[in-house]
């Protein structure tokens, strides 16, 4: 058995075709860990999501910003935006059976050496409380009443972790942390939303979230995805995996028993 990471697929299934030759991924014996934002931005979501859902039973993935994208479509919520690829799959006479499954995903998935996540780990919180809140999350995405949880999460507040906030804020900053998380202000270190760039670029005010000071408590190595300009880096601590497949760079891969790397560029299969 291997265990394989890959960065946000977003809708680019000829690359996640190839990655999957490449790795030579075995669904009998193998199991893919995803970092979310399975869809949207890429030619063929549609394809992404029927690939998974035929194989879900070897695949982990956590849930990604732009697969509550996708939710908040299918349920109406929202328009599409201008970047929006997403028409097809909301077609699809299976949509039901994805919606399901995807409502399913967890925001966190942790094993005895990784913490697998979108965007990242608050890194203030307690991880045991930051799994309950996820819970409870998971909770309300699996039940009848969804699609108001859905139309209710949406926003940029709270961006501030207060642990005197009442349950539903306490969620709905999770849900941001997990899914949207990049920079942290560094004199409070609630979140910031606007600084998408490189690593090297980032303004003096601001903190990455790997870089801010961690609770004792999160001490496995962290997946993740999100920062399409962080691109690739692994360390003991971090394994950052979107590689910008969506915008015209790379998918990638990464064997967690031995950190073998396979990568394949958009646009060349």
């Amino acid at each position: 058995m291997a265990r394989y990471a890959i960065g946000d697929i977003q809708g680019c299934y000829k690359e996640l075709m190839q990655l999957i030759k490449i790795i030579d991924f075995n669904p009998s014996k193998d199991v893919l860990y995803l970092v979310g934002d399975l869809v949207n931005r890429g030619p063929d979501s549609l394809e992404v999501i029927k690939w998974l859902y035929k194989n879900q039973d070897s695949v982990i993935t956590v849930l990604g910003n732009h697969d509550i994208y996708l939710l908040a479509r299918y349920t109406n919520l929202i328009r599409p935006d201008n970047e929006d690829t997403l028409s097809p799959l909301l077609r699809d006479k299976n949509i039901g059976r994805y919606i399901d499954w995807i409502r399913s995903c967890p925001l966190i998935y942790h094993d005895s050496q990784h913490i697998l996540v979108h965007a990242g780990i608050y890194p203030q919180m307690d991880f045991n409380e930051l799994l309950h809140i996820s819970h409870a999350i998971s909770n309300n995405l699996k039940s009848g009443n969804y699609r108001r949880f859905i139309d209710r999460i949406y926003g940029n507040k709270p961006n501030s972790w207060d642990s005197e906030m009442d349950h539903f804020k306490k969620m709905k900053f999770v849900i941001n942390a997990c899914t949207r998380m990049r920079l942290l202000n560094r004199h409070d270190y609630s979140l910031d939303y606007k600084y998408k760039g490189m690593l090297g670029n980032v303004p003096e005010d601001l903190v990455p979230w790997f870089h801010a000071p961690f609770d004792s408590s999160i001490d496995k190595k962290i997946v993740f995805g999100h920062w399409a300009a962080l691109g690739f880096f692994h360390d003991r601590h971090y394994l950052a995996l979107d590689t910008g497949c969506a915008w015209g760079r790379k998918l990638t891969a990464i064997n967690l028993e031995n950190s073998e790397i396979a990568q394949v560029v958009y646009g060349t299969v």
